[in-house]
């Protein structure tokens, strides 16, 4: 009897080893990680901002990783479709996802999503980021932030704002401004950055706090006016125009895109890849290609993307409930 019970306990443990997920199973030592190509995950197109943010990351990581990066891009749904199968994907460094700061704006709604961004995820390094520009048509007679100030508040109820659509990033940059220079503004939401941007050179809406990747072709091509940007400190690649913190001690929006691993990936393989991506993004070469987007590259720890991303997603949370905007 006694034989019969331990070769039933013995059939019962190897029924049980059989569902152990293959990447627990046969776990790797973190020095022979990666063995395969490593997969990151976009939530946009090809061609989108994101998309380009993921391909420069993914060169720069995996020419110091010794695997190929391959984008996957699986757009829909404000990004939740791509978002949703990395935070499924094993929690084994094979699947990464880039996430936007969008993204983040979109879950501080309170939007019922099938994931959270801080249960599911673990961040793992801000890979870059980039002020928005803000805009104007060449007719509209303001040449300065405080030009600009001064004209709203000459001018209640006539200076309407563009952006890329209703609970987006662009708008609640244009609250966080409305709000610090005590200032009302309307909203004209696009579908997306071209039609928004051509009704303000038209003169249709007076002001666009735009991607700097969408409007500096258009400012420099001398077809719309440049005031500021919304990092804290100027541009490198805008230097002649000022950022609004010069007019408003601490004023700072950005954008930026950073790299998640699923929760519970391992922190050693979180950290080797944070430590890749960091080298790889501020090489000279990376930087430059960057830097033709008009944006800055950062390369940050998981610690310090950790903090990033808490901080944005309890600011947006606040201008959100403090301005009473909704998402579509």
């Amino acid at each position: 009897m006694r034989t019969s019970l331990v070769s039933a306990l013995a059939i019962v443990l190897l029924s049980l080893s059989l569902f152990v997920p293959a990447s627990v199973s046969a776990a790797e030592p973190v020095s022979d990680y990666p063995k395969r190509p490593i997969r990151l995950i976009v939530g946009y197109p090809p061609g989108s901002a994101s998309d380009f943010a993921a391909r420069v990351t993914g060169h720069a990581l995996g020419g110091l990783i010794g695997q190929i990066v391959v984008v996957d891009n699986r757009a829909g749904a404000n990004a939740v479709i791509g978002t949703e199968m990395a935070a499924r994907a094993p929690a084994d460094g094979y699947t990464l996802v880039m996430l936007a700061v969008a993204q983040v704006v979109h879950a501080a709604y309170g939007t019922k999503l099938p994931y959270d961004l801080l249960r599911d995820f673990v961040p793992v390094s801000q890979a870059t980021q980039q002020p928005y520009l803000v805009v104007v048509p060449l007719s509209l007679p303001v040449r300065s932030i405080d030009e600009l100030i001064a004209y709203a508040k000459a001018s209640p109820g006539q200076v309407n704002y563009a952006s890329n659509g209703v609970g987006g990033a662009g708008q609640l940059a244009s609250e966080f401004f409305s709000a610090a220079a005590g200032i009302r503004m309307f909203h004209v939401p696009y579908k997306g950055p071209t039609p928004a941007l051509a009704d303000v050179i038209a003169g249709q809406v007076q002001v666009m706090f735009a991607s700097i990747t969408s409007s500096l072709t258009l400012t420099r091509a001398g077809k719309l006016r440049a005031l500021a940007v919304t990092t804290r400190k100027r541009a490198g690649t805008l230097p002649e125009v000022p950022a609004i913190a010069e007019t408003i001690p601490g004023f700072e929006v950005i954008g930026w895109y950073g790299v998640m691993a699923p929760g519970k990936t391992p922190a050693a393989i979180v950290d080797k890849v944070a430590a890749a991506i960091a080298q790889g993004v501020r090489n000279t070469e990376t930087r430059a290609r960057v830097a033709s987007d008009g944006s800055e590259a950062v390369g940050s720890s998981p610690k310090e993307f950790d903090r990033l991303l808490r901080s944005e997603l309890t600011r947006y949370a606040k201008v959100i409930k403090d301005a009473g905007l909704h998402s579509e």
